[in-house]
């Protein structure tokens, strides 16, 4: 028959012991962060595009600058934007191509130069470059 020994823990044993279960925890800490972070992040990006899509937005409200920027014939509304977004007159070009597929401005852009500003918003932009008038009240 086999005798059990009661084998006391060796006091190197309990911190190898404790700081195994530490470093399993602090990993499990970080991870919990950098989820929470990205989930932040992730709910910061989606309220700006939405806000961009759906508000009344201007990349620079006080500017006082217009820039000419050519519309060339057959221009999708993507590359439209981003000539926009190079130019500096707006800000997010998916925000702009979104603004205008929801509005339904898509078909109703005109070829030509235009003169805009960074202090106009997406739907200004989308009423020069489609000679869409204001209606008087």
């Amino acid at each position: 028959m086999s005798k059990k020994k009661n084998v006391k823990r060796g006091t190197d044993e309990v911190v190898k012991i404790g700081l195994k279960k530490a470093s399993g925890f602090t990993f499990g800490l970080l991870v919990n962060v950098v989820i929470v972070f990205l989930v932040i992040k992730i709910f910061s990006f989606a309220f700006d595009f939405t806000y961009s899509v759906f508000g009344d937005v201007a990349k620079e409200p006080a500017s006082r600058e217009y820039i000419v920027v050519e519309i060339p014939t057959d221009s999708s509304v993507l590359q439209i934007g981003e000539a926009l977004e190079d130019s500096g007159i707006i800000d997010n070009k998916y925000a702009f191509w979104a603004k205008i597929k929801i509005k339904g401005y898509g078909g109703m852009i005109i070829p030509g130069k235009y003169g805009l500003s960074p202090s106009m918003t997406y739907e200004e932009i989308a009423h020069v470059i489609c000679h869409i008038e204001e209606e008087e009240e």
